[in-house]
């Protein structure tokens, strides 16, 4: 399931945004479970945070397959999220039950189209 794009703010056509995308895989069905009873916290914390333009969270359990696909203002701001909370605490705690988390960031301009899913699964590899 990919929930829809959340757009918080329009995109600057003139303006270099970072793209993020990250896959994190749970390693066992309970690490999945406080995975969705974390989310919701951090979903919140997306909504609240400066210098998100938008964002999508994709989750197919059966697959074990979960990711997310943001844009930001700048590098900062990404880095601000991160570091902040309850992201930080969430990731902290889920360390041990995950497989290695991959993450990729790329440059776009507000006058190209918003990244899609293909494209973020792509660049993940």
């Amino acid at each position: 399931m990919k929930s829809p794009w959340k757009s918080l703010k329009p995109l600057d056509a003139t303006h270099e945004y970072v793209v993020l995308a990250s896959s994190i895989p749970p390693l066992r069905r309970s690490s999945t479970m406080r995975l969705f009873r974390g989310a919701s916290a951090v979903r919140k914390q997306l909504e609240g945070t400066d210098g998100l333009v938008g964002f999508s969270l994709l989750a197919r359990p059966v697959r074990n397959q979960y990711a997310t696909l943001s844009i930001w203002d700048d590098e900062a701001a990404l880095a601000a999220f991160a570091g902040g909370q309850p992201h930080q605490r969430l990731t902290d705690d889920l360390a041990p039950e995950m497989g290695p988390t991959q993450f990729v960031r790329w440059n776009m301009t507000g006058s190209e189209a918003r990244p899609t899913w293909a494209e973020a699964f792509r660049r993940l590899g």
